[in-house]
């Protein structure tokens, strides 16, 4: 998949979200140029695809899937309680 013409037609619709955090997807000049990504996820029945933020996608190179997961857990229990 090329993540350039993918972020292109899913900023078309206005509508997009980071999968990690929620932030919301700029228009995509900004989405390349700052490092967006696009992954395909395989289900059982159906494929997903998913928009990674450049500072989520940073902070799991940096912890690792399993540090990075453990963290996302505690910033969201912080906010909800």
């Amino acid at each position: 998949m090329d993540v350039h013409d993918a972020l292109r037609a899913i900023c078309t619709t206005g509508e997009g979200y980071c999968w990690y955090c929620d932030r919301k997807l700029p228009d995509a000049e900004e989405a390349i140029r700052t490092g967006w990504d696009v992954k395909r996820i395989e289900g059982e029945r159906v494929a997903s695809i998913i928009l990674i933020c450049p500072e989520c996608s940073r902070l799991k190179a940096e912890l690792g899937e399993e540090g990075f997961l453990r963290t996302l857990s505690n910033s969201l229990a912080r906010i909800t309680c």
